[in-house]
């Protein structure tokens, strides 16, 4: 390229629609999609629905927009190029922990809406993760069922997630604890049922019908936290074979197929 071409392209570029727009917004979107993909690690998924897709453009679109408004006013203002105007408000839609009190006034003002759409974003991450969890457990009524499919989900993801041993270990522990106790509740159901002159069972009391159905109801809380852990933390690609764990522990020969589990001196060290 010839000394006269860069110097058209430089005039082009400071005087173009490029580097008074497109250059702020996609600065600003781009780094405002950094920090919300940092932001929802270990809290869901920003694509998870078409509400939380819908807000996370929405939010980007606006990121954009500002970057545009900052552009055009911080180069009067500060004597600033319009990439860095763009840069900088893309940072400041960037969530964070604790607020800067050194943000300048007009940011702020600027990003209010921004901080608003990303409130009701993580908000509706979670909706849609617990939303996720509970139609995956549709189908699941004893508790024979969850305790195969929550032991093979630990399993799975003590295989993928090394990092997050202790947490799953814990849920598993509760989940575990709350399945145990619902076998329990319907096994002593079952025997008070039972009629000594009789082979017939006789039909349930409404107390013992609302006891069944509350311990498996907090068993399935219970397995959902677990589930729910597994969501968050894991990826699109991995639906297919928690699909398959379902099914397996759905099926009619669910203990007989199941493998011999390996030993876990992980686990064995926590179930002490």
């Amino acid at each position: 390229m010839s000394m006269h071409d860069l110097g058209l392209f430089m005039t082009w570029y400071h005087h173009g629609w490029l580097a008074e727009y497109a250059l702020p917004a996609a600065a600003g979107a781009g780094l405002a999609w950094i920090g919300l993909a940092r932001h929802a690690v270990g809290k869901g998924r920003l694509l998870g629905s078409r509400q939380s897709a819908g807000l996370t453009l929405l939010i980007l679109a606006l990121t954009g927009a500002v970057g545009i408004v900052a552009a055009m006013a911080l180069p009067h203002l500060a004597k600033l190029p319009p990439l860095t105007a763009g840069l900088a408000t893309g940072a400041a839609a960037v969530p964070r922990k604790k607020q800067d009190d050194t943000t300048q006034p007009y940011v702020k003002f600027m990003t209010l809406g921004i901080a608003w759409f990303r409130e009701r974003l993580e908000y509706r991450m979670h909706l849609d993760a617990c939303r996720w969890c509970d139609r995956f457990l549709d189908g699941f009524e004893k508790s024979p069922q969850l305790r195969v499919f929550v032991y093979d989900l630990r399993n799975y993801l003590l295989d993928r997630h090394p990092t997050l041993t202790k947490a799953v270990n814990n849920l598993f522990d509760a989940a575990d604890d709350a399945m145990v106790h619902a076998l329990d509740v319907q096994t002593r159901t079952d025997e008070a049922r039972r009629d000594a002159c009789s082979p017939w069972m006789r039909e349930p009391t409404d107390d013992e019908t609302y006891l069944c159905r509350s311990a498996l109801g907090e068993a399935r809380n219970r397995c959902g936290d677990l589930l729910l852990h597994a969501y968050v933390h894991g990826r699109r690609t991995e639906q297919p074979e928690l699909e398959s764990l379902r099914a397996k522990a759905l099926s009619d020969d669910a203990f007989r197929s199941s493998p011999v589990p390996r030993p876990r001196l992980s686990f064995r060290r926590n179930r002490v």
